[in-house]
């Protein structure tokens, strides 16, 4: 009998949403920021220069989301965009007030990442590392099969 308690990708999907909702409480009641323009933000810094058509893989958040992420970051004035016809191709950079923010946010992710894995003794940490490594990469060869 199947049960979805004890099925990793929905526990693995749990886990991740709440996480992910925890810090995105505190960022968004800080910064204005929803999870999304949050990711889109922290790729764009990493990336940079980098087009929206590049930021879905990082992200694996769909087109739409990334287009209405990337407006809103780009009216708040976080981003600047380079000129050119296709939105997906222009080059996005993050403008001062967008590393200042980037600045900020940053060591609030770390934080709930610090308190997270402190529940964890060093050895725990050593195999969640090796496991989450391991997950990915199977995860990653079975989707091109």
């Amino acid at each position: 009998m199947f049960d979805l308690e004890t099925f990793l990708p929905y526990r693995l999907s749990i886990l991740s949403q709440t996480i992910s909702g925890l810090v995105a409480r505190e960022y968004e009641s800080k910064f204005g920021l929803s999870m999304n323009q949050w990711r889109c933000l922290v790729i764009i810094h990493a990336h940079q220069p980098v087009t929206a058509k590049e930021i879905a893989p990082l992200t694996l958040l769909d087109k739409m989301a990334i287009s209405r992420a990337i407006k809103i970051l780009e009216k708040r004035k976080l981003i600047k965009t380079s000129k050119g016809k296709d939105a997906r191709s222009r080059m996005l950079n993050l403008t001062h007030v967008g590393n200042k923010i980037y600045e900020e946010v940053i060591p609030i992710a770390q934080k709930y990442e610090t308190s997270l894995l402190s529940s964890l003794t060093d050895k725990q940490q050593s195999a969640l590392k090796a496991i989450i490594n391991q997950l990915l990469q199977e995860a990653r060869e079975l989707s091109v099969k």
